[in-house]
């Protein structure tokens, strides 16, 4: 690292030089960095460089003489934390390595790790296996005083002394946070961690240890106390063998969850605390990160019972992520109960004289149904009083059945970016011909490959006539259709057949926004220099399942991730306006990602995420708008904007739902206004003038309200101007004010 002092222009690009090395040289390089940086004799600018060559974000790989070199230099001066460095690059060294140079260094690694060294303690078994028996049962005498409290903790521990260096190692990189400044990036198969049958073994008895302590702490039996139903340790040991059930998805797990989350989740008393606040997020984060609908289902259950404020909106963010990331995992998301439907989809409950009727088409909905045949929306009073049990059930069903098409819906949107295909026969069984889920995927326009890279599109709520002549075969792919991997006109005739059909997708999908850039590198400039208003970015980019880096958000999509700038300090809470900048693709190494070389419906996925957090923060109207000085100013000047792609497909549904009036000329249609009776709507904002003036227009809530007329999607921004339009087509011109706006 010695040699003459770089000038400033070499020293600017010493971060793109990092993030250019490769593996191998980043793992040859990395000893000679260690021991730069614990060399206090060592230039200043021979120490920035070493230090940007730790922080590189690219994945290393030693051979066995550069791993002897790291565990040396490591060695030279060591710290309570190198153990980590250590266990790494055992996991990183493709090359068979010396036991017994190595277990001197190893020793000395392990030896000063002390208590104080958080999340050090299973890369030091690691590094301990490598030190040998003596050194390794000097550090487990140490841990199992230190866990002496931790009973779960303790038992794992017990497991993994019973298993090889790799295993280790591999629990030591499956941390609770991802990696921090200075740490490697996660290797792809770390997350999985140990595949041996003794830790499927060890998570089953460690959740179902668990669950029983907390059904006696419920029953009475174990004094309350809250947040101390589990030690950290131990908490710590829940979130992995909770991670391993749902990767695995072990048959057991279903049960296990559905008692252990709502427990979690509240008190034995009235109170608003919890048993463990730390456990039952690592739990729920372990079902985001792993969803199956079983699971997912016990995380609904521990968010309706819940009284925690704080814990109540983290575990509103990890359902809203663990609904989207079940479209990762194809099969398992397919996997709905019947619950007890008919092939019908209609399950009937006797309840005396009544009987209440479940039906799923379009959506769920509870009926009852009189004995002289008359069909009324609640039971009736004698069969509130005489059968509160049964109408309790159907009840609870009729939630039941919501909440699973709820995550279905989800988990079929999330599929997008996932890029999933089901077979066949799959398809027909678990959505086409599943009573629960038939309503959903009926509604929803459908890829079907009747010959090798030959793909036909049907909408199965058009009738027979729309499927297939012949039967595919049981291995044939089906997929979602999406507007980005079709042409021009085959978008726009979906869109006629699905308002000619008046039908109500379950998301939005025949209108649903898709992007081509024109750039084929990893940045795109489509949303640079869009004015936008930061809490409103933020608190939507939550619940997209984006985070905040380094004043940026990020979002990772597979191997993917995108980053997305705004010209501002980004962090929780951050208020004020901002300027968005352009969108970055890298893969998992941290090397760019091109566009030109991401699936067309997975880059549009993305892009469309970026867009609703732009039109969030810039285009989406608020009531807020009426009274905010700095809203209107915003207004202003996006006024006379081009419309982005959400605006164009507003347009595009504006035009069949007012085809009517449209036709009759006295509504035009313009290509950022709807203009009627010398009123301007502007499309993007909802902004209403006259001759250029703005119009206070009160709209009438509730009961006042005109009814909307048929609306092909869900959003906040499209039914507000038709309720202006509609408004002003019943009541004519209003009172205007001058003065600009």
């Amino acid at each position: 690292m010695a040699g003459p002092q770089p000038d400033a222009d070499w020293s600017g690009g010493l971060w793109s030089a990092c993030a250019q090395l490769t593996s191998e040289e980043l793992g040859a390089l990395l000893p000679a960095a260690f021991r730069t940086l614990r060399d206090e004799q060592a230039p200043e600018y021979a120490r920035r460089v070493a230090r940007e060559v730790t922080w590189a974000k690219v994945q290393p790989s030693f051979t066995a003489a550069a791993l002897t070199e790291l565990h040396a230099a490591l060695a030279a001066s060591p710290r309570p934390t190198d153990v980590r460095y250590a266990a790494g690059a055992l996991l990183r060294c493709a090359e068979p390595w010396d036991r017994e140079v190595l277990a001197e260094q190893a020793a000395l690694l392990v030896r000063v790790t002390g208590p104080g060294a958080e999340q050090a303690d299973d890369a030091a078994l690691a590094v301990a296996a490598v030190a040998g028996p003596a050194v390794e049962e000097e550090l487990a005498a140490r841990l199992r005083v230190l866990y002496a409290d931790s009973p779960l903790r303790l038992a794992e521990l017990e497991v993994m002394l019973t298993t090889g260096v790799r295993d280790r190692a591999l629990l030591a990189e499956a941390r609770r946070y991802g990696p921090m400044t200075g740490e490697w990036p996660l290797l792809p198969d770390a997350d999985a961690g140990p595949s041996d049958a003794r830790y499927a073994e060890l998570a089953h008895r460690t959740l179902r240890t668990a669950a029983d302590h907390l059904a006696a702490l419920h029953a009475g039996r174990i004094p309350y106390a809250a947040d101390k139903a589990f030690t950290p340790a131990d908490t710590e040991t829940l979130r992995r063998a909770a991670r391993l059930a749902l990767r695995r998805d072990e048959p057991w797990a279903e049960d296990v969850f559905a008692t252990l989350l709502p427990q979690l989740a509240v008190a034995p008393t009235s109170a608003k605390t919890l048993p463990s606040q730390s456990a039952c997020i690592a739990l729920a984060q372990a079902v985001e990160t792993y969803p199956t609908p079983e699971a997912v289902a016990a995380l609904r259950e521990a968010r309706r019972v819940v009284r925690h404020a704080g814990v109540s909106k983290k575990l509103d963010r990890l359902l809203r992520r663990a609904e989207r990331h079940l479209g990762r995992r194809t099969e398992i998301a397919l996997r709905l109960p019947d619950l007890g439907y008919g092939p019908d989809g209609i399950r009937r409950i006797p309840c005396g004289t009544s009987t209440a009727v479940l039906t799923v088409t379009d959506e769920a909905a509870l009926t009852w149904e009189g004995a002289d045949g008359r069909v009324a929306k609640s039971p009736p009073a004698p069969v509130r009083r005489e059968y509160p049990d049964e109408v309790a059930y159907a009840r609870g069903l009729l939630g039941k059945t919501r909440a699973q098409v709820r995550i279905l819906t989800k988990a079929l949107e999330g599929g997008y970016a996932e890029g999933t295909v089901y077979r066949y026969d799959r398809w027909r069984a678990a959505l086409a011909g599943h009573p629960v889920a038939r309503g959903t995927a009926r509604r929803l326009i459908w890829e079907i490959e009747c010959a090798p890279g030959a793909w036909r599109a049907v909408l199965p709520a058009a009738g027979p006539l729309d499927l297939p002549e012949h039967e595919p075969a049981p291995s044939a792919g089906v997929r979602l259709w999406h507007p980005a991997r079709a042409t021009h006109d085959e978008r726009r005739t979906w869109r006629d057949r699905i308002a000619a059909l008046k039908l109500r997708q379950p998301f939005r999908q025949a209108y649903r926004e898709h992007y081509l850039p024109a750039e084929t590198g990893p940045v795109t400039a489509m949303f640079h220099g869009h004015l936008v208003r930061v809490e409103a970015v933020l608190g939507l980019a939550v619940r997209q399942g984006w985070n905040i880096e380094h004043d940026e958000l990020t979002l990772t999509v597979g191997e993917m991730t995108a980053r997305f700038g705004i010209a501002g300090s980004l962090y929780p809470g951050a208020t004020g306006w901002a300027e968005a900048q352009e969108v970055f693709l890298q893969r998992a190494d941290g090397s760019p990602q091109p566009l030109s070389g991401v699936d067309a419906v997975r880059l549009s996925e993305v892009l469309r995420s970026v867009d609703l957090l732009v039109s969030a923060g810039s285009f989406a109207w608020c009531a807020g708008h009426a009274h905010d000085h700095d809203s209107r100013q915003v207004l202003n000047r996006l006024y006379d904007q081009p419309l982005g792609r959400t605006g164009r497909l507003r347009r595009a549904a504006l035009r069949r739902v007012l085809a009517t009036h449209i036709a009759s000329g006295r509504v035009e249609l313009g290509d950022r206004h709807l203009r009627l009776d010398g009123y301007d709507i502007h499309l993007a904002t909802g902004r209403v003038t006259r001759e250029g003036d703005p119009v206070d227009l009160a709209l009438p809530t509730g009961r006042g309200a005109v009814p909307l007329p048929f609306l092909p999607y869900d959003e906040a921004l499209l039914e507000r101007v038709v309720h202006t339009v509609s408004h002003l087509l019943e009541n004519g011109p209003v009172p205007h004010r001058v003065g600009s706006g």
